[in-house]
C-alpha cells in the first residue's frame, strides 16, 4: 500500500507539473518547431553499471517531432548487433515536454513505452513504461542535474540520477560550426525490483495464454528467484565525456562513458520440480551471479549523427 500511495502521488506531481508549465511563462528551447532524424551506435548496452555476459552493441534510429511550445514525441527503433543475434531488440516510445526559464533553469517531464522482441535479453528488459522529470539549475561553474522515474514491471521501481557537468563551447557557428565538450559525474541510484523480476522471465519464459492452456509435459521445472537485500540502492557512478559538433543542420555527437558499478545484488533461488505422480521436490540455492560477487569497472561509447529540418 506505501508503494502504491508513492506512485499516484508521484504520478499527481508530474501532472501537475505538465499543467504548471504549459499555463506559466517559459522560454522553450527553440523558436521554431522541427523535426529531427537520428542514428546512433552504442557500443555495449550497460544499466546501471552493469553489462550483460555477452557484449551487446545496438544501432539505434529515432525520429522525432519538437514542438516551439516545448512538446515533443519521439519514436525509437534499437537494432541488436551482436553476433548471431542481428535482430530489433526494442522499440521506444516518448512524449514530453522541454522547458527553460531564463539561463538557469532547465529540465522536461515525460512519458515513456517500451516494446521488446520476445528474445530480447535486457538487463531492464521487464520494464514496460516510465514516467519522469528532470531538473537542470546552471550554477555558472557547473551545471546540477536532476532526474527522477518511475519504471513500471511486475513492481514499481523509483530511480534518481543526480550529477554535475561543465560545457565549454569554442568555434563560430557562422564558418566553421559549434564544437562543445561537457564532462560530468552523476550517479544512478535505484530500487531493484526489475532485476528479480527479468531474472524470473528469463528463468521461466513468457506465461502467455497459449502456456496457460497447453498441456503440461513433465517434470515440471519452475525457478523463483528473490533479491536478498532488496531496496533503494546506490547503483553506480559515472564519468562521462560528451563531445558535439553543431554545423548548419547537422549533429555529431561522441559520448564516452567510464561506470563504476557499487551495491552488489545478492539473490537466492528456489528451484521446483513436479513430476506426473504428483510428487513435488525443491532445492534452494545461492543463485547470485558471479558478475555482481566481483563487480567490473566498465567502458562504453556513443556515436550519433542527427539532422535536423
Amino acid at each position: 500500500m506505501p508503494k502504491k500511495k508513492f506512485r499516484i502521488l508521484f504520478s499527481v506531481c508530474i501532472v501537475s507539473f505538465i499543467s504548471l508549465k504549459l499555463n506559466g511563462q517559459s522560454t522553450s528551447k527553440s523558436d521554431t518547431s522541427y523535426f529531427k532524424l537520428q542514428l546512433d551506435y552504442l557500443s555495449n548496452y550497460a544499466y546501471n553499471g552493469r553489462v550483460d555476459s555477452i557484449k551487446s552493441p545496438y544501432q539505434t534510429i529515432t525520429a522525432s517531432y519538437h514542438l516551439a511550445n516545448g512538446l515533443y514525441v519521439t519514436g525509437a527503433a534499437n537494432y541488436l548487433l551482436a553476433n548471431g543475434q542481428n535482430r530489433f531488440d526494442y522499440f521506444e516510445f516518448d512524449l514530453g515536454y522541454e522547458y527553460q526559464f531564463g539561463e538557469k533553469i532547465s529540465g522536461e517531464v515525460y512519458g515513456s513505452k517500451y516494446f521488446y522482441n520476445s528474445n530480447a535479453n535486457l538487463l531492464n528488459g521487464n520494464i514496460s513504461a516510465d514516467i519522469g522529470a528532470s531538473f537542470n539549475y546552471d550554477f555558472g561553474l557547473v551545471q546540477f542535474n536532476n532526474t527522477a522515474d518511475l519504471f513500471f514491471s511486475n513492481a514499481t521501481d523509483f530511480h534518481y540520477n543526480p550529477g554535475i557537468e561543465k560545457s565549454i563551447k569554442f568555434g563560430n557557428a557562422n564558418k566553421f560550426g559549434d564544437w562543445s565538450i561537457t564532462p560530468g559525474v552523476y550517479a544512478n541510484i535505484s530500487s531493484i525490483n526489475y532485476y528479480e523480476s527479468v531474472v524470473n522471465r528469463k528463468m521461466n519464459g513468457a506465461k502467455g495464454a497459449k502456456a496457460k492452456n497447453a498441456t503440461p509435459l513433465y517434470p515440471i521445472i519452475t525457478n523463483v528467484t528473490s533479491v536478498k537485500n532488496p531496496g533503494v540502492k546506490l547503483m553506480d557512478y559515472e564519468f562521462t565525456m560528451p563531445i558535439t559538433y553543431d554545423v548548419n543542420n547537422w549533429n555529431f555527437t561522441f559520448t564516452p562513458t567510464y561506470a563504476m558499478p557499487q551495491s552488489p545484488i545478492f539473490t537466492s533461488s528456489t528451484i521446483t520440480t513436479t513430476l506426473a505422480n504428483g510428487t513435488i521436490s525443491s532445492i534452494n540455492n545461492n543463485s547470485t551471479p558471479f558478475s555482481e560477487k566481483s563487480l567490473k569497472n566498465i567502458f562504453y561509447f556513443q556515436f550519433g549523427i542527427a539532422y535536423k529540418f
